[in-house]
């Protein structure tokens, strides 16, 4: 600091002094910030960040940005790029506005482009033509499921519903199929993970006799499509044989919408044969017994045979009891998500009376064969 700048800092100071300023609390913590920037003499300036740039596309003359735009993009493709921000919205979009008046395909293509970058929050509907919010965190599998699906049941829109198996509280709709192959296409945090498909669902039975089925579920993608295997297993420790018998024969348990564990129903196929009871025989051993469905993309694998119970269940000195353990396991396929009307996705939810199985491109346990077979595929892109 040179002097006659010393010296008019010290002029200043006296002159506050004087007027006896820093008597006060807040006039000692002015003046002691003045005298030291006073000492230390003026700051250097600092050097101003240089202003942003724009980005390489919206530097180029109005002219181009009109052609590519135009000439070079769908009107769906030039509404998206409009969406980006407000420069491209006023340039682009009323261009773009009339290409895509009364034109369904362009605007089902719009939607879909907004559904790719807005995954996380929304969804497309190909029965309603529109995005809708996220309402699904998957498949259900509770009593709690079942009565709200009885409440809010949709008849305007019932591809909007979820499908059920009879004795099962399993509940799956289109909306949680087409967020999990939206989470496979295009990745987190779009769609659903397929963990949301890992439950174990609650026994229920419309019969007052409820046997102990335990139901679990697991969804795995295969060849760009969903895949859901569900194992059913029934122990029948403390049931007489003919007890255990009359129970599946009054139950109505369905693997999928064309096959049950009894022949209640029009369309139910008895997997369990029962043999002749005037011998004493309610059930046939089998071990992975595989079948398929014909009217949907489903198998099965059925297992029934005896056991004993275990050591530690057993009083000192007695005989081990013998007891029946059933277990069905069933694999389906569900195509990719991409519509409601994918035959695949339809034939799952009974698919009408003429839904039928084409057995030369999947013959009998084709669909097991895939999922034991191979492993997830990664993230495609779609």
């Amino acid at each position: 600091m040179s002097t006659s700048s010393r010296r008019s800092s010290l002029c200043t100071i006296r002159t506050i002094s004087e007027t006896n300023q820093w008597t006060k609390p807040m006039g000692r913590i002015h003046f002691r910030t003045l005298l030291l920037s006073c000492l230390r003499g003026p700051r250097p300036e600092q050097p101003q960040p240089p202003p942003p740039q724009l980005p390489p596309f919206l530097q180029l003359p109005v002219d181009i940005v009109l052609y590519l735009s135009q000439q070079h993009l769908t009107p769906s493709s030039a509404s998206a790029l409009s969406l980006t921000c407000r420069a491209l919205f006023a340039l682009v979009f009323p261009a773009a506005r009339s290409g895509l008046a009364d034109n369904k395909e362009q605007t089902q293509e719009l939607q879909l482009l907004l559904e790719k970058d807005l995954g996380h929050g929304w969804w497309y509907c190909h029965g309603c033509s529109l995005l809708h919010p996220i309402s699904s965190r998957g498949p259900g599998g509770g009593a709690d499921s079942l009565l709200s699906a009885s409440s809010g049941y949709d008849s305007a829109r019932r591809h909007h519903n979820k499908r059920w198996f009879a004795g099962s509280s399993f509940g799956l709709d289109y909306q949680s199929v087409r967020l999990a192959m939206n989470r496979h296409f295009w990745g987190p945090p779009n769609g659903l993970p397929l963990e949301a498909f890992n439950i174990e669902t609650k026994p229920y039975s419309s019969v007052p006799v409820v046997l102990p089925w335990k139901e679990t579920w697991s969804a795995r993608i295969l060849q760009d499509e969903l895949f859901l295997c569900a194992t059913r297993t029934l122990s029948g420790r403390g049931w007489a044989d003919q007890q255990l018998r009359t129970a599946m024969d009054g139950e109505w348990r369905q693997i999928c919408c064309h096959i049950a564990t009894s022949r209640r129903g029009l369309c139910s196929i008895d997997i369990l044969p029962r043999p002749s009871p005037a011998r004493g025989e309610f059930f046939v051993p089998c071990r992975e017994l595989v079948d398929s469905c014909r009217g949907c993309l489903t198998d099965y694998a059925v297992t029934v045979e005896p056991r004993l119970e275990a050591a530690h269940d057993q009083n000192w000195g007695e005989q081990p009891t013998a007891y029946w353990f059933i277990a069905i396991t069933s694999y389906y396929r569900l195509g990719s998500g991409r519509s409601h009307l994918d035959p695949k996705w339809d034939a799952f939810g009974g698919g009408g009376w003429q839904a039928k199985r084409d057995m030369v491109a999947y013959p009998r346990g084709a669909i097991r064969a895939v999922w034991e077979s191979e492993d997830p595929t990664p993230s495609s892109t779609y």
